[in-house]
C-alpha cells in the first residue's frame, strides 16, 4: 500500500533506482503559504552528503512541484512533487537477494516483475518524498503552535542524555546532528568511522517530541496518537521498535500526579492517556536495526537459480541510519499529528 491518511492522504511513488521518486498530498488547505526554503532545509538534513556517515550516493534532491502550489501558496489541489534520480546505477545489483533486505519477499510477491535494485520501493530513498510531505505538514502544525523536533538517543554503545520530559520549550539542537549533550558527538562520530572501516554497521535510536498539542487530540480505540504515529513511523526502512515511555514495575512509580492547570509533575505517560494528548510534551522513542548492507562476505540467495550463494554487497550505503534519518522520523510524526489535528473537535 503506497498511500496513507484519512484527512490528508499521502501517496508515494517511484523507486530507488527508477528515474524518479515523488509524492502526492491530498487534502491540504488552500490559501496557506509554504516556505519552500524551509522544506529544502529539511531535505538537506536528510541528504547529509558532506558527512562520512551518510551514503556517498550523490543526488541533488532537487524537486519540481507540478501542482498544488502557486506563488508559494497552497491552492487546495493535490500537491505533487517529483524528485529525479540522477545517480542511480542498476549495474551494481545482481539477481541475488541480500541478507535481511526485502529482496526475496518483493521478488516472490511480484512474480519477479518488480525492480528491486537498491531496494526498489522498500529503499530508504523513499524517505525523500516522505520528508518533503512531512516538512509541509510541519509548517501547518507550527501555524497552530505545535512544534516537532528530535535528538539522537544512541548510536551503537554511545548514548545521549534524554529530553527533559516536562520541558516547556524546545531546546537548541544542531539540526544536522541533534544531541542534548553536544559533547557526545565526537564519540559517536569516532564509533561510526571505526565501524565503517570494519565494513560493518550500527544500531541507533532517536527520541522525538511534540509540544503544543491540544488536550484531547486523538481518537478512541484505533485512532489514538500511538496507533496513528506507528503506522507512519513503520514506513521508514530499518525502524524496528518504538515506545511511549518506560514501564515501571509498580503503578505508584508510573503514575503522573496532577498539579495546577491539569498538568502533571512528571511525564511518565509521555503526553498521552487513552490515545489522547494530555497537555504534557508528547515523547516517542524509536530504534533502528543496523543497516543490513554490511561490506563483508555473507550468504545471499540466487533468485534465478534458487539456491544460497556467497555474496558481498557492493555499492554505497550508510553506516548508521542516524543522524540523517532523524528528519524522516520528524516528518512521519508531523504527518500523523496533522492528520489527527484535522479530526480534532473540543466540546
Amino acid at each position: 500500500m503506497d498511500s496513507i491518511g484519512n484527512n490528508v492522504k499521502l501517496t508515494l511513488f517511484g523507486a530507488s533506482h527508477a528515474p524518479f521518486v515523488g509524492c502526492v498530498i491530498e487534502g491540504l488547505p488552500s490559501g496557506v503559504g509554504i516556505d519552500m526554503d524551509a522544506v529544502r532545509f529539511d531535505l538537506e538534513r536528510r541528504r547529509a552528503g558532506n558527512y562520512g556517515y551518510a551514503s556517498p550516493r550523490r543526488e541533488s534532491d532537487v524537486f519540481t512541484v507540478e501542482s498544488g502550489l502557486d506563488g508559494g501558496v497552497l491552492t487546495g489541489e493535490p500537491l505533487r512533487a517529483v524528485f529525479p534520480n540522477k545517480a542511480y546505477d542498476r549495474s551494481a545489483y545482481s539477481p541475488v537477494a541480500r541478507p535481511s533486505h526485502a529482496d526475496l519477499a518483493a521478488f516472490v510477491k511480484s512474480g519477479g516483475k518488480e525492480d528491486i535494485s537498491g531496494g526498489g520501493r522498500y529503499s530508504g530513498r523513499m524517505t525523500l518524498p516522505l520528508t518533503f510531505a512531512g516538512s509541509v505538514c510541519r509548517q501547518l502544525l507550527e501555524k497552530k503552535g505545535i512544534t516537532v523536533f528530535s535528538h539522537i538517543s544512541f548510536i551503537g554503545s554511545v548514548h545521549d542524555e534524554p529530553f527533559d520530559p516536562v520541558m516547556t520549550k524546545a531546546p537548541k539542537l544542531d539540526p544536522f546532528f541533534p544531541l542534548v549533550s553536544s559533547e557526545k558527538k565526537e564519540a559517536m562520530e569516532r564509533l561510526i568511522t571505526e565501524t565503517r572501516e570494519k565494513g560493518d554497521t550500527l544500531a541507533c535510536g532517536l527520541e522525538c517530541a511534540a509540544l503544543g498539542l491540544p488536550v484531547g487530540l486523538g481518537e478512541p480505540l484505533f485512532g489514538g496518537i500511538e496507533s496513528t504515529l506507528s503506522r507512519y513511523l513503520f514506513m521508514i526502512p530499518g525502524l524496528r521498535g518504538l515506545s511511549f515511555g518506560d514501564i515501571k514495575e509498580y503503578g505508584s512509580g508510573m503514575n503522573d500526579q496532577f498539579t495546577d492547570g491539569g498538568l502533571t509533575v512528571t511525564n511518565r505517560s509521555c503526553g498521552i492517556n487513552g490515545g489522547m494528548a494530555n497537555g504534557m510534551p508528547m515523547l516517542v522513542s524509536v530504534w533502528f536495526r543496523p543497516v543490513p548492507s554490511v561490506a563483508l562476505m555473507q550468504t545471499g540467495y540466487d533468485l534465478i537459480n534458487e539456491k544460497p550463494v556467497p555474496f558481498e554487497i557492493k555499492g554505497r550505503h550508510d553506516t548508521a541510519i542516524l543522524p540523517r534519518g532523524a528528519v524522516a522520523v520528524e516528518a512521519a510524526v508531523c504527518l500523523g499529528l496533522y492528520d489527527l489535528l484535522l479530526d480534532f473537535k473540543r466540546n
